[in-house]
């Protein structure tokens, strides 16, 4: 049977909302790719000329895109080391040895200043374990966090984010606590967190319900000033009550002196696309500047028009 090569490039149109030749009307669109490789590069040449740098990692889970730039290298890994935390948690759930339900009470020990509440409240209170959980990714809280590395352990957490191939990420210590024995800055790679966030997004980390449970805290993240910053709204003007969000972003960011990153996955019209950005050596703000840059070109490669 004959193939119509107007039809096949108008179908192939509509799956990607563009123009690109035959490689478009077969559905697999490189040039969406190829742009948004050129937009990140251009970001990632404009933190090296100020003195930083920039790392970026992509990962499409239905059409198989992948993109890495600077995505195996090092970085300090701030607040973004609490998503394999989250990870090592929820696996020991698994093995019946933490329960989410378990109370722990504050102590003033714990409290350390930077992001999150706790540090605020006054000594005693009762927290359930799964209520931690979720102050450490919505409003990356540093006491919650360092109460959930006292009860898993350093060395389990490090064992499960080798297991889940972050070989080259490393926790070295608790937060806001520098001690003088610790050897080195807590480290992520792009390219690692955004392979365990896809994994999350497939269910193939701990248990389909687990990813389920950690998909959902992510999505509650309160801090929203890095990659979602240039998307549109969610929900256009006049849109029906109860209508559903065009896009949903679990993410987790990390915000420390000269250094500001942000991971997470996209759910963007039907797709999932997991990505991480990272900075250093750069002011805050243009950190920040740059990863919503980026999760712009992001979105302008794959929202359809």
């Amino acid at each position: 049977m004959s193939v119509d090569p107007v039809a096949s490039l108008i179908r192939g149109i509509r799956r990607c909302g563009k123009v690109h030749g035959e490689l478009c009307a077969r559905g697999v669109c490189t040039a969406t790719l190829e742009d948004l490789q050129v937009r990140v590069e251009e970001l990632r040449l404009q933190a090296e000329a100020t003195g930083g740098a920039l790392s970026f990692a992509l990962r499409h889970l239905e059409r198989g895109d992948r993109l890495d730039i600077g995505a195996d290298e090092p970085f300090v890994a701030a607040s973004t080391i609490k998503v394999p935390i989250l990870v090592a948690l929820y696996a020991a759930v698994a093995a019946g040895d933490v329960r989410l339900g378990t109370e722990v009470r504050l102590q003033q020990e714990d409290q350390v200043g930077g992001a999150g509440v706790l540090h605020l409240l006054a000594p005693g209170a009762l927290l359930a374990v799964r209520d931690l959980a979720t102050l450490m990714i919505a409003v990356s809280d540093n006491s919650a966090t360092n109460i959930l590395i006292d009860l898993l352990g350093i060395d389990r957490i490090n064992a499960i984010m080798d297991s889940v191939g972050m070989g080259k990420s490393h926790l070295w210590g608790k937060l806001m606590i520098v001690p003088a024995q610790r050897r080195s800055s807590n480290t992520v790679t792009a390219g690692e967190l955004a392979d365990l966030l896809a994994r999350i997004a497939r269910g193939q980390v701990v248990s389909e319900d687990a990813c389920r449970r950690m998909v959902a805290t992510l999505k509650r993240q309160q801090i929203n000033t890095s990659l979602p910053a240039l998307l549109p709204t969610p929900l256009p003007a006049g849109a029906p009550l109860g209508a559903p969000p065009r896009w949903e972003l679990a993410h987790k960011t990390g915000s420390i002196h000269f250094h500001e990153h942000d991971c997470g996955l996209l759910y963007l019209d039907g797709q999932t696309i997991s990505l991480a950005v990272l900075t250093r050596g750069l002011p805050n703000e243009q950190g920040r500047s740059l990863i919503a840059r980026a999760g712009r070109a992001v979105w302008d490669a794959y929202a359809p028009p």
